[in-house]
């Protein structure tokens, strides 16, 4: 009974929901800026940069092609410009509010991935506006406006704050007061108040980092006018977090940014740990791995740091020059005992951190099945069920998702049924509650695939599992008014024919690199009594993120919709998944062909546990 309401619940959720539940996939929206066509070839711009589009969530864009001219003969471009979302659902995949994107950059010929790309209604009306101009259609979206009056200012914030009121659930998680947090993030700019005029690009950063108080790894806000994290100049290397300290490798792999010296203990002048610290007010205020770790990555976009002197003729107030000057790195051997001094030129090309490990799932020699999920997305579930067949036999499991920032819960539901007898009872892996805005539903977490606890479509056993598990969960944060009641996340046997009791123990490798539904992914296995985690902890989000404009800026703001908590009662948000085995990576892990301590050790692992 259990396996066919696994299968019912997923089918039903995924494929015939309901119309008030199909407005909250995002059927009219679009990830990219701007498309124009080559031949019968799209490109596309997100940002200020032009690609040639080889996937969205997994989904080769030649098949998305193939299936609008099945679906709309001789209206490709139209099509996949205006109704991307219905091509792919046509293709049983669903997007969410964010895709991945794979892409060829037109610029250099770079194969890249962007994770986390907005798929925004107002994106598509913008193609859509854009694609009609002239043609008796309505006109194009305006702009958004350079600066704004003081009087739209005030009148935006007031937007800003009455969405937060109604829509965001993490407001009062801190115990902060939105007013004075805004308040005094205008006055530590502006000593003697707003300005006449205010550029909008400098309203979309007081707004978010009056944002990045709340601790929502989810929440941000915008404008398309100035990105700094996506404005050149930029280092031509990237930062990650080793057991030695920090390592300055090259964005292709082949190498440190100097081979004897890989740790980097100052920029331009700043000890790294400082620099992090100086980064903290534009970075959710959520868990000290998130915090780092998105502090790090940042690094690469010089304008978030580096301090220049003020040119009114420069754009934006900044003396962009004088950023793309040759700036100075301190490094240091890995023992520690030699420094070394480098003066490093700014790049105009993005450096880009792609999915790290690049390994492929396979059987190790050690008869260890390993199975890599960068992404939680279509083929992730592919590659499961895919390799989950050949590892039958194998001594042992290692899920690695290292660097995995998220994506659906699928892949999760879809492993959980390998790793449970027939005869197990389910187990709950979420429980969530959302804000009661009337811009959501009655079933806002169906597509995380959560049902109210007292909902008639749980079966008997699973009743009896939230029942139980309901008593045993005492949440660290109590719910203020305003929010659902609380649903559940249940797993188990789905019924799929391919699915199988995997006996052997698994091991899943994790660090500050895994989020939202990864997050979940491991949180939610980990309550099995085979599985361990090791390596570092994750960086905690589980969210139900949601976004709004501001109606005259066109300021973009995303918040959480939904407070999740594991079973154990701790909230995703501000805490991650801790590890069983806390392991940092060697230097040498960031680098081609470098040595990946975490894997060895997971390999031991089954070695130890066979004696």
């Amino acid at each position: 009974m259990t396996r066919l309401f696994f299968s019912v619940l997923l089918f039903s959720l995924l494929f015939h929901s309901s119309p008030l539940e199909a407005q909250k996939y995002p059927q009219k929206a679009s990830p990219f800026d701007e498309i124009r066509w080559k031949g019968d070839q799209p490109e596309v711009r997100i940002d200020d940069t032009w690609y040639s589009p080889l996937s969205v969530d997994g989904v080769e864009v030649g098949k998305i092609i193939e299936t609008c001219e099945k679906r709309w003969r001789g209206q490709v471009e139209k099509r996949f410009t205006e109704d991307l979302m219905e091509a792919l659902s046509l293709m049983n995949h669903r997007c969410g509010d964010t895709v991945t994107l794979r892409l060829k950059n037109l610029e250099n010929g770079k194969v890249g991935v962007l994770k986390d790309v907005p798929n925004t209604s107002d994106k598509r009306r913008k193609l859509r506006n854009d694609r009609n101009q002239g043609s008796g259609s309505p006109s194009p979206l305006r702009k958004a406006p350079a600066e704004l009056t003081r009087d739209q200012v005030l009148s935006e914030i007031e937007f800003f704050k009455a969405a937060l009121r109604d829509q965001f659930a993490y407001l009062h998680l801190k115990g902060i007061d939105l007013d004075p947090t805004i308040d005094a993030e205008i006055r530590s700019r502006f000593s003697t108040g707003l300005p006449e005029k205010l550029p909008t690009f400098e309203l979309a950063t007081i707004l978010h980092k009056g944002l990045m108080c709340f601790g929502d790894g989810h929440a941000g806000a915008r404008s398309d006018l100035y990105q700094p994290d996506r404005e050149a100049p930029y280092t031509p290397f990237l930062l990650g977090e080793s057991e030695a300290g920090v390592v300055a490798f090259l964005p292709n792999r082949r190498g440190f940014l100097d081979p004897k010296y890989p740790i980097i203990l100052e920029i331009d002048g700043t000890p790294i740990d400082a620099v992090v610290k100086k980064l903290a007010p534009l970075i959710a205020d959520g868990s000290p791995q998130l915090k780092k770790n998105r502090a790090l990555r940042s690094m690469r976009s010089i304008a978030l740091w580096r301090v220049v002197e003020e040119n009114p003729q420069s754009q934006r107030g900044f003396d962009i020059e004088a950023m793309k000057r040759p700036f100075a790195v301190k490094l240091s051997s890995l023992d520690g005992k030699n420094t070394k001094d480098l003066s490093v030129t700014p790049t105009q090309q993005r450096p880009t951190y792609g999915e790290w490990p690049a390994n492929n799932s396979r059987i190790l020699s050690e008869n260890v099945g390993y199975l890599r999920i960068p992404q939680m997305n279509g083929a992730a579930v592919s590659e499961i069920r895919r390799w989950m067949d050949r590892f039958k036999k194998t001594r042992g499991l290692i899920v690695d998702v290292r660097g995995n920032g998220g994506g659906s819960r699928e892949a999760l539901i879809t492993l959980a049924g390998y790793l449970v007898t027939d005869d197990s009872e389910p187990w709950v892996g979420n429980f969530a509650a959302y804000r009661t805005s009337k811009k959501f539903s009655e079933s806002h977490l169906a597509r995380r695939f959560m049902l109210p606890v007292d909902s008639p479509r749980w079966t008997q056993d699973q009743r009896k599992v939230i029942k139980r598990s309901m008593k045993n969960f005492n949440p660290e944060w109590e719910l203020p008014k305003g929010f659902s009641s609380w649903h559940a996340l249940v797993l188990g046997k789905t019924g799929h024919e391919d699915e199988y009791t995997y006996k052997s123990p698994v091991v899943m490798l994790s660090d500050a690199g895994c989020f939202s539904a990864t997050d979940i992914f491991l949180g939610a296995l980990e309550i099995l009594p085979q599985v361990t985690l090791i390596g570092s902890a994750s960086s905690g989000g589980s969210a139900r993120s949601q976004g709004f404009s501001l109606p005259v800026s066109l300021i973009e703001v995303r918040c959480a919709s939904m407070a999740s908590f594991r079973p154990n009662g701790k909230l995703y948000d501000g805490n991650g998944i801790e590890v069983d085995e806390q392991i940092l990576p060697a230097a040498e892990f960031y680098t081609r062909d470098g040595e990946d301590r975490v894997l060895k050790n997971a390999i031991q692992h089954f070695k130890e546990s066979k004696r």
